[in-house]
């Protein structure tokens, strides 16, 4: 049978670990589930990414588009800001720039983007656009404020209410106005776009930014369930997409020592991931030092944070394994009775594969959301980020530990997530999209 080769761009904040490895997961699953007729070749952008030979070995290809940026993270290598994914006007003009001309030169059959303006804008402004598919961890359109499960924390004003009255005061501002609040706008994004001559509908926010033919979501669909009639038909549920470690990664002696059931003790998993501060780590470290925590053994993973430093604050306490290594997380999150964790839809994803109940913060605008859904399901407690230090810790993960409520129903989204096939459930949505297109 003919196969007809489908070029396919994929391009994301590449520098983000959750953003690459849904990015990873999606161009493995397209490879997988192919059609008989189509033959995928996979093209990642990047602009500078520590993720980029994960990408070769997997036999997908690279290429370099500029600027060229260090590759470190959002911060560093964007200057990320609580309301700008880009933090100027002028990167953002030179990264919409360097996508159309990456485009330009492979000419791809589709543009494939994760939460990245910067992709969904440049694939309609090449001279002749080309269709687009993206996949996110929410459903990044209007229609979400209709499913928000809470008011982000960054709206200050509305943090003052009880949730119930806060909840009813967000949904009854005029759409106007709501769809312009400063979280959604990428203002520096948007502006860039109009300099370098965007003739398309009016950007108002993120929602237009990101428009494609396909709006893969692959967050729990039971979050869904009872709203999808709110959704256009173009957005796709699809179920958690995230690497399920093979079962026979080792785990460390040190881990097993202090994770060993026989113990008796709480184990507790600390993974803040590359949204963490040292500030945020330190705290965590604390609440093993005192009251109740004394009594608590714990694998903190601490890439930011100097390891050795981290060990002075517990003065030689034993029951607490500090490491900056991989560590196999699925295995770990199954031997943990509580996981603390960044809001990162990933990483909650894999401590809920487990059944692990969470006790969370939100470092941005997506891991408050995901916190707050798994939170709304009883399955965890997110603390704001105002909030975060030891005391709020030490009480919240003992609260989780005093009431088996919570590790019922974080069971209960285990069985959500294993009971979906994420990646192939995206993989067909795309490929039907695809076809739908008429390559052949």
């Amino acid at each position: 049978m003919y196969m007809k080769e489908i070029i396919i761009v994929i391009s994301t904040a590449f520098q983000d670990a959750g953003d690459a490895t849904r990015a990873v997961e999606i161009a493995k699953a397209l490879k997988k589930y192919r059609t008989d007729d189509m033959m995928p070749r996979i093209i990642f952008i990047s602009h500078g990414s520590r993720f980029e030979q994960m990408v070769l070995n997997l036999g997908f290809e690279i290429y370099l588009a500029e600027p060229k940026l260090p590759g470190i993270g959002l911060y560093q290598d964007l200057g990320m800001t609580t309301t700008n994914l880009v933090g100027t006007e002028e990167l953002a003009r030179k990264m919409i720039r360097g996508e159309i001309a990456a485009y330009g030169e492979i000419k791809p059959d589709i543009v494939m983007h994760g939460f990245w303006p910067i992709a969904g804008l440049a694939r309609r402004m090449i001279k002749k656009e080309i269709p687009g598919i993206c996949f996110v961890p929410l459903p990044l359109v209007p229609d979400f404020f209709k499913v928000l499960p809470d008011v982000p924390e960054q709206l200050k004003i509305f943090s003052i209410f009880p949730k119930p009255l806060r909840m009813w005061l967000f949904r009854h501002i005029p759409d106007f106005i709501r769809n312009r609040v400063p979280i959604l706008r990428q203002n520096n994004i948007r502006r860039a776009a109009y300099d370098l001559g965007w003739r398309g509908e009016k950007l108002v926010n993120v929602f237009d930014m990101l428009k494609a033919d396909l709006m893969v979501v692959n967050d729990l669909t039971c979050y869904y369930d009872a709203n999808k009639s709110h959704f256009p038909p173009n957005v796709k549920f699809t179920g958690p997409l995230f690497s399920v470690p093979d079962d026979k990664a080792p785990i460390d002696p040190e881990i097993m020592k202090v994770f060993d059931p026989k113990s008796g003790r709480p184990r507790i998993f600390c993974t803040l991931s590359s949204s963490g501060s040292e500030e945020m780590l330190k705290e965590v470290v604390k609440i093993f030092t005192c009251g109740p925590g004394l009594d608590w053994n714990a694998v903190i993973l601490s890439p930011h944070f100097p390891v050795e430093k981290a060990r002075e604050l517990l003065d030689g306490r034993e029951g607490v394994y500090i490491t900056n290594k991989f560590v196999p997380a699925l295995k770990i999150n199954a031997l943990a009775d509580v996981t603390i964790s960044h809001g990162g839809q990933g990483t909650l994803q894999t401590a809920l594969y487990s059944g692990t109940p969470i006790v969370g913060i939100a470092a941005q605008q997506e891991q408050f959301i995901n916190l707050s859904n798994i939170e709304s399901r009883g399955a965890g407690i997110r603390i704001p980020s105002n909030r975060w230090n030891a005391k709020n810790i030490q009480r919240s993960v003992l609260r989780i530990l005093s009431n088996a409520r919570y590790k019922e129903s974080a069971m209960a989204l285990r069985e959500c997530i294993r009971s979906s096939n994420g990646a192939k459930n995206a993989a067909v949505a795309i490929w039907e999209t695809i076809g739908r297109k008429q390559f052949k």
